[in-house]
């Protein structure tokens, strides 16, 4: 399977915005592989081409009728990773919709596998590792969260349709110390648009080197959290993180407070070829 991740620009009433959503492929290699922009759904779906492809996607792909946020949303909070609650109503008051879900019923039509992921917490998670690699001696639950509390990724996405140019260097260092990027693209246009253009680039990259880690890494460096239904959201993990999810999610399941199975890499979810 190929590894690919999108930044979906999400805001379904605005055909013309200045932002643009990105597609980009790692190799097995764990290099860059390719970098397409799109403007519309069909380009988008071009872009990703034929299947299969492990595809996660930086936009809500499940919209189910609830109450406050989504069963991963839940288990995201426990986790003291922020998400934006997903539901009907705030999807449509925010964006006029959700863009992810139709897009993701035909990518999921063409033979991908679809699934959500938070950029932010992937880039939290290669700075997390820098400190703490594979191998190193593991925390209690107490000390890790104290720590993981402390890791902030840098702040580079658009406010009012300017980009964070201070982020940016700080965040493209970060794909790049862990892959290979000479496929980076320049922007063809200029000033803030081409910052909005960097900014897209990097979320849909660090959503294709999860893809690429859920793939090719360790069953401890990945999870998988939810259900097509009710939202599933693929994360950067560690063993650390992993155990703080399988406490969490069995007592809010043994409580009533959310709905969805224990799906975490490792346990649940399996190697890559029970996709």
């Amino acid at each position: 399977m190929r590894a690919i991740g999108i930044h979906l620009v999400q805001d379904a009433r605005r055909e013309h915005a200045p932002a643009r959503s990105t597609v980009v492929e790692v190799a097995p290699g764990a290099g860059i592989a390719g970098v397409q922009m799109c403007r519309t759904d069909s380009e988008v779906i071009d872009a990703v081409g034929p299947g299969p492809a492990l595809v996660l996607v930086d936009a809500p792909l499940a919209t189910p009728e609830v109450a406050g946020r989504r069963d991963p949303e839940h288990v995201l909070a426990w986790l003291d990773i922020p998400a934006f609650p997903v539901t009907p109503g705030r999807m449509r008051t925010v964006h006029g919709g959700a863009r992810g879900v139709e897009l993701a019923q035909t990518l999921t039509a063409c033979g991908h596998v679809v699934a959500e992921a938070i950029p932010d917490q992937i880039l939290r998670q290669i700075m997390w590792e820098a400190d703490h690699p594979p191998g190193a001696p593991a925390l209690d639950l107490a000390t890790y969260r104290a720590e993981w509390l402390g890791v902030r990724p840098p702040a580079f996405r658009p406010r009012g349709g300017r980009a964070h140019h201070d982020g940016l260097t700080p965040a493209r260092t970060l794909v790049q110390s862990v892959a290979a990027c000479e496929a980076w693209p320049v922007s063809e246009r200029g000033g803030d648009l081409a910052a909005l253009d960097e900014a897209s680039v990097i979320d849909a990259a660090t959503c294709a080197l999860l893809a690429h880690r859920c793939l090719h890494g360790a069953g401890d460096r990945w999870a998988m959290i939810g259900t097509q239904q009710a939202g599933r959201i693929a994360l950067a993990a560690c063993p650390e993180m992993i155990d703080r999810a399988t406490v969490n999610i069995d007592r809010m399941v043994q409580q009533g407070m959310i709905f969805i199975p224990r799906g975490v890499a490792g346990s649940d979810v399996g190697p890559p070829q029970s996709w």
